[in-house]
């Protein structure tokens, strides 16, 4: 007979499957001491119009001062790289991801490739382009750290010791070379 069977059986209490966080309501002291203000303070945002990805609409979005000014000097063409970019690089971390419903299909791709050829393309894609970022003297480190982690520029040339605009001048050059490897003219 072990120590356990001998105790007597004690229910769990309640508080221990209620919610910590479900009666937490902050109180905000002054004006403009909400997390979001705070945040505004140091990274502040402005209004943009944003173009989604397979969408002709434009959607009105906040986005930080910094990252739009990035954003607003590309062309489409360029935007629709560093999505694309920024997918592959994470589907890579990931793995293959979830699949809501259907997994013999892509929404928006015909319907005789299935998920895992789409998956390859992508990856393909992105690993031709990191070897031509190589060939041509484009870091792709660089271009990785702005796109996927939301490093600064700035941050990067100073980090990295580089002259003001060469973490900048890096990236254009690593979309205009996704673009040109996709056939996307500019």
């Amino acid at each position: 007979m072990t120590v356990d069977e001998r105790r007597p059986f004690d229910p769990p209490s309640t508080d221990l499957l209620k919610d910590s966080w479900s009666d937490w309501k902050p109180v905000w002291t002054g004006k403009k001491r909400t997390p979001q203000d705070i945040q505004e303070s140091h990274s502040p945002t402005m209004k943009v119009a944003v173009r989604l990805e397979d969408e002709k609409q434009m959607h009105k979005s906040q986005r930080r001062i910094v990252d739009a000014r990035l954003w607003a000097a590309m062309s489409p063409a360029q935007q629709d790289a560093a999505i694309e970019i920024a997918s592959a690089f994470e589907m890579m971390g990931r793995g293959m991801g979830y699949v809501l419903s259907n997994w013999q299909r892509i929404p928006g791709c015909s319907g005789q490739s299935n998920i895992s050829e789409a998956h390859a393309r992508m990856m393909s894609v992105y690993m031709e382009w990191a070897q031509k970022c190589a060939k041509k003297k484009i870091s792709h480190a660089m271009t990785v750290d702005v796109l996927c982690f939301g490093f600064s520029c700035r941050m990067i040339d100073r980090d990295r010791r580089l002259k003001n605009g060469s973490t900048r001048e890096n990236l254009m050059r690593g979309l205009l070379l996704y673009c040109d490897l996709r056939g996307w003219g500019e």
